[in-house]
């Protein structure tokens, strides 16, 4: 039996705010489409501390609770109630754990309702921690409304009952989180600290552009008298430019105190994240209390993307982790020397699409990955290779976004090794060549030193100018041209640093996988050619393997626009003859491997063979030969095998057929029957055992296990031999990309 594994999942986090949580076993767990991801941004093992479990919330209106068994994780409970989908989740915190005491966290929904929902404690050993009111054991839970108010509720007589409401925030409220002061070392030393341990902190992020702070503190009653508290407006952080998506409070902690003894510490210091592509870290003035800004971070100028949705802190305090309107992830790590300095510098991270995945492809000598999403994105994905202590380590990373569109991409091929041919919902491809800084920086990255030999007479690289639409290419002339406009006029620099990039980052070869910033600005490839013709979006695309000729397909309703089109790559001109063989839209289009025959499959639930015509016919380079109406329902996909003795159609009627040449034409010698609708397929590269078998007889060779699978429609399969070995990459509508190992 075959070893299949997970090599690589690419995947972005949902752009909406609190879709990511940082645990202190050191794993972050976020949303990405209808799965939860779990990453783990330093590969560490986190602080003393340990979360008991994982709370999440859906659009389908149920929270659910993720327990880890071994090393697999379970959802042990699902949360049902709501009408709408769940938008909130508070789970308390506090000093220290009731074992006997039961869980209790909160869900608020788009219906506009606050459930609290009870766990008993069983067979586990401990309880979740709770937030309580200072010096005692009763919780107390914030809730923000579209009011622009924060209501307070007290957990009494089993139920929690509305304390207090706290005005000021002008607009909505989309963050809220708790803290406990514990005090530090140096609180003698604090002449003006209004703080005093066991003081529970309130941070409010609102869109606003401000962040305020509430102080619950004790007070010692009168003999005979109920405990009573104060609650008082703290300070007001000022410092963004707009909304606050998110405020986080650096995670609590064991650490030594001066007697070597371990003690429980919450240090008091506010991550805030804003649409203004900056994230802030605010903490108290030891001597006086003042609530001041230690360090923004983010990113000034450049490609004009919706800042930040959210921001955590490492469990080490060490680190912090944003995830953006994007997908995308930013890591940054505090390298300061001492306590007193604050310099962080970004780290790599991860990042994947953010909509569904329509095509993959490995490059023609497949050394790299390429997809395209409907997230209006092609992304570059490829190893890095390198030597950590003296070890060699391979992880997979993006290495670059060759295009970044204004449609939804559906389609992609490569035409040769540098160069590919992309569809989107528009009437236009677009023709795309890799710059020589993706060439070189793929070189060092891979470690196949002969890629170099491949850059030169490539351009640079690519731009946008600043009222254009497409990638223009850049080159060495261009440089210096715009080098020296810059020294002789500062505007010129800074007008094309704020649009794109400047002239020396382009030339820059990566010696690390890039971050969000350089991804979006600085891997785009140029657009080299647009090829025009159909009358509606495009749908398809293949190209010859030497790379003569592209066949593309469009949207349709009648036959007219149901014509593949073929087009030469030596004048990028349409060729006259059309391939009109269908009556409804073209799914998909596939040459063969030795360029001579044209499959095409269609909604019409027909494929069609057009085959190479001899001789040197500029205007008829594939005759349509022959038709089949081969399925009961749309056919989705087909594919050659290996040695173009057959080929296969999926359709939506449930069945795999395989055909193969019988005379003039291909008839079917075998149907293969399955659970559910195929969507996408494709022959592996070599054949498998190395000896004939019947193509008549086919059974199930490996089912591969569901936590290695896509959840939803898979869109698109590629293969690729690699050390003589199999990888299978998918793409699927879940947003994410998957490389498996496949192992004979």
């Amino acid at each position: 039996m075959p070893e299949i594994s997970t090599e690589y999942i690419a995947i972005g986090c949902n752009r909406t705010t609190h879709a990511a949580a940082w645990g202190v076993n050191g794993l972050v767990a976020f949303g990405a489409s209808q799965l939860i991801a779990l990453y783990n941004p330093l590969v560490c093992q986190g602080s003393d501390l340990h979360d008991v479990a994982l709370v999440s919330g859906s659009a389908d209106n149920t929270a659910k609770i993720w327990k880890k068994n071994n090393s697999v994780w379970v959802n042990s409970a699902t949360l049902e109630g709501h009408q709408g989908a769940v938008e909130a989740i508070g789970c308390m915190r506090s000093l220290s754990i009731e074992v006997d005491q039961d869980d209790i966290l909160a869900t608020g929904a788009a219906d506009g309702t606050i459930r609290i929902w009870k766990r008993h404690v069983k067979n586990d050993t401990e309880a979740l921690a709770l937030s309580y009111l200072p010096e005692s054991k009763v919780p107390i839970l914030a809730c923000a409304h579209t009011d622009k108010k924060i209501t307070i509720f007290i957990y009494q007589h089993d139920k929690f009952e509305k304390g207090h409401v706290l005005q000021g925030h002008d607009n909505w409220v989309r963050s809220l989180a708790f803290a406990t002061y514990t005090g530090t070392q140096n609180d003698a030393t604090a002449t003006n600290h209004t703080l005093k341990p066991g003081d529970l902190m309130l941070a409010s992020g609102s869109q606003d552009r401000y962040i305020r702070l509430w102080k619950v503190s004790p007070h010692t009653p009168p003999p005979s008298k109920p405990r009573q508290y104060s609650l008082m407006f703290e300070a007001l952080l000022m410092g963004h430019d707009d909304w606050v998506y998110s405020v986080c409070w650096e995670r609590p902690r064991i650490e030594k105190d001066t007697n070597g003894e371990n003690r429980f510490t919450q240090p008091m210091r506010l991550l805030s994240a804003s649409s203004d592509k900056s994230m802030m870290i605010w903490s108290p003035d030891p001597a006086t209390g003042v609530w001041v800004n230690e360090v923004r971070m983010g990113d000034i100028g450049g490609n004009s993307y919706l800042g930040f949705c959210g921001a955590l802190f490492s469990p080490e305090g060490h680190h912090v982790l944003s995830h953006g309107a994007n997908g995308s992830f930013h890591l940054w790590k505090d390298i300061s020397s001492d306590a007193d300095d604050n310099h962080w510098t970004p780290e790599v991270s991860i990042s994947g699409h953010f909509k569904a995945v329509e095509s993959v492809t490995w490059d023609p000598k497949s050394r790299f990955l390429l997809s395209a999403s409907l997230d209006q994105t092609a992304r570059l994905f490829a190893p890095w290779n390198r030597q950590v202590d003296g070890q060699d380590v391979t992880t997979w990373h993006e290495m670059g976004r060759p295009q970044i569109h204004g449609y939804d991409l559906k389609c992609l091929s490569f035409v040769h090794d540098w160069q590919y041919v992309s569809g989107a919902d528009e009437k236009v491809l677009r023709v795309f060549d890799a710059p020589r800084s993706c060439v070189a920086s793929l070189a060092v990255l891979t470690g196949e030193k002969n890629i170099k030999d491949e850059t030169e007479s490539r351009p640079v690289g690519a731009s946008v100018p600043a009222l254009g639409l497409s990638n223009k290419a850049v080159f060495e002339g261009d440089i210096n041209e715009m080098t020296a406009a810059a020294d002789e006029d500062h505007t010129a620099l800074q007008s094309y640093t704020h649009t794109t990039s400047t002239p020396t980052s382009l030339m820059e070869v990566m010696n690390h996988p890039p971050f969000e910033e350089h991804l979006l600005q600085h891997t785009l490839w140029p657009e080299v050619e647009k090829l025009y013709g159909h009358g509606y979006e495009i749908m398809c695309v293949d190209s010859t393997h030497d790379g003569k000729y592209i066949a593309t397909g469009c949207k349709a309703a009648t036959a007219e626009h149901a014509v593949v089109r073929l087009f030469d790559t030596s004048n990028w001109k349409e060729i006259k003859t059309k391939i009109a063989a269908h009556a409804l839209t073209v799914t998909r289009a596939r040459f063969s491997h030795n360029d001579q025959w044209l499959l095409t499959v269609s909604r019409d639930r027909l494929w069609s063979l057009s085959k190479q015509v001899d001789g040197d016919d500029p205007e008829t380079p594939y005759q349509l030969v022959a038709k089949n109406k081969a399925h009961a329902r749309i056919i989705w996909d087909c594919s050659w095998s290996h040695d173009d003795v057959m080929f296969a159609t999926g359709s939506r009627d449930k069945t795999v057929k395989i055909w193969t040449q019988q005379g003039e034409t291909f008839g079917c010698v075998a149907t293969i029957k399955c659970a559910e609708a195929v969507t996408s397929l494709e022959f592996a590269p070599s054949q498998i055992g190395g000896h004939a078998t019947n193509v008549s007889e086919w059974g199930l060779w490996h089912s591969v296990d569901s936590r290695s699978c896509h959840v939803g429609v898979v869109r698109s399969l590629s293969w690729r031999i690699h050390n003589g070995a199999f990888q299978l990459a998918s793409a699927g509508e879940d947003h994410s990309v998957r490389i498996l190992n496949v192992k004979l």
